[in-house]
C-alpha cells in the first residue's frame, strides 16, 4: 500500500481511496481496505460480500493486465456505492462467454452479475474501471 486518504467528492459524496503496488498482495491489500471503509460505511453484509469479491477481481485484472501503480476508490452516494479500480493501461475491460473448459475471462462477467451496472473511462494514461452497488436492491 502507499497510502490512503478520505474526502469528499465534488458533490459532497464520501470518497475513500489508496494507491497499491502492482504485487501479488495488491488484492488481499484493497480487500482489507474495502472492507474497513464499508465496514465504516455500515454496509449491510450481503453487499460488502459483492463489493469486496469485485474489488478482488478487479485489482486483480489491474495487477495483471495494467501497468504501474493500482489505485481504488470508494464512493457513497445515498443508496449507492460505486467501487473504482484505475491502472496505467488503456486496453478495455472485455465480458467474454468463455466455454466450460477456458481456464481464464470470467473476471468481468462475474462483475457484471455481481454489479448493478459496470463500465471504464480514460484516466490519463490509463483507465478506471467502475462498478456500482445498489443498498437498497
Amino acid at each position: 500500500m502507499t497510502g490512503d486518504a478520505g474526502v469528499l467528492g465534488p458533490d459532497g459524496a464520501p470518497r475513500l481511496g489508496i494507491r497499491l503496488l502492482p504485487t501479488v498482495h495488491a488484492a488481499r491489500d484493497a480487500r482489507a481496505f474495502v472492507s474497513d471503509a464499508l465496514r465504516g460505511w455500515r454496509v449491510p453484509a450481503a453487499v460488502a460480500g459483492d463489493i469486496l469479491l469485485a474489488a478482488s477481481e478487479l485489482v486483480t485484472n489491474a495487477v495483471e493486465h495494467g501497468r504501474g501503480e493500482v489505485s481504488v476508490e470508494l464512493e457513497r452516494e445515498g443508496s449507492r456505492i460505486r467501487l473504482k479500480v484505475g491502472d496505467h493501461a488503456t486496453d478495455k475491460p472485455v465480458l467474454r462467454k468463455p466455454d466450460a473448459r477456458s481456464p481464464r475471462g470470467r473476471g468481468m462477467a462475474l462483475i457484471d452479475a455481481l454489479s448493478a451496472a459496470w463500465g471504464h473511462y480514460p484516466r490519463g494514461a490509463g483507465k478506471w474501471v467502475w462498478a456500482e452497488f445498489r443498498l437498497d436492491a
